[in-house]
């Protein structure tokens, strides 16, 4: 077997990285690792390493207590009950909690992914015209959610650091205390970490795709738009 191949479309040769390889190329070097692995996309390990990873930082944050006491702090700003509130900080403090923060992560993560990669799918190839299968897709999520890892980390010490869990990376640095939903749209809309990892995936649709970046990008919208709702809702 050759030790390099030709890269998508015609394109200068790419060494064929490993699945853990493209672990680290993915970060320096998005779009010769997927040029790289488009005959064969590649997402397993890159799945279980963010499922790992993800579980992990949810656990370390859990354990912290801020979600806790800022959980409680809302209960009681709408006035909840004390006997509601008391249940709420028990199961927060016993090990079923610690389990319900970390399994959370290791459902939902996938779960989110294999959406992702649907919806990708669905406006690249029914919408858009591209003839790809679906590992293609879901490589491209996963990879690019692995690039996504560095803003959760970023967070996940945030919150930690400063106690609370009104983190902001983006625009939202330059209101007030609070922000309503529109300002945390747009928070999470101009947060670079989330930019770049959306556009590690809509590159690596386009590569696989053989297309420029703009049909990437085109068909990575309905997932960003959802990432952006879900991250104000946090």
């Amino acid at each position: 077997m050759e030790a390099q191949e030709s890269g998508v479309g015609g394109g200068p040769q790419a060494p064929k990285p490993n699945e853990f390889a493209s672990l680290g190329t993915i970060f320096v070097n998005p779009k010769g690792t997927f040029a790289a692995m488009a005959e064969r996309p590649r997402y397993l390990v890159a799945l279980i390493v963010l499922v790992v990873l993800m579980a992990a930082m949810g656990a370390y944050m859990f354990q912290s207590g801020v979600v806790r006491d800022e959980t409680i702090a809302k209960m009681e700003a709408k006035g909840t009950p004390q006997p509601q509130i008391d249940a709420t900080a028990q199961f927060f403090d016993s090990p079923m909690g610690l389990v319900f923060g970390t399994i959370g992560n290791v459902i939902g993560v996938p779960f989110a992914i294999l959406v992702s990669a649907a919806l990708l799918m669905f406006l690249g190839n029914l919408m858009l015209g591209a003839k790809l299968r679906f590992p293609h897709y879901l490589s491209a999520a996963t990879y690019g959610s692995v690039v996504g890892l560095v803003d959760h980390a970023l967070r996940t010490a945030l919150v930690v650091s400063k106690e609370s869990l009104d983190i902001r990376l983006g625009a939202g640095i330059l209101f007030g205390e609070e922000l309503n939903f529109a300002g945390r749209v747009l928070d999470s809309m101009t947060d670079p970490f989330l930019l770049w990892s959306m556009a590690v995936t809509a590159l690596g649709v386009a590569v696989y795709a053989r297309k420029g970046f703009g049909f990437g990008a085109i068909a990575v919208l309905p997932v960003f738009v959802v990432t952006l709702l879900l991250s104000a809702m946090r």
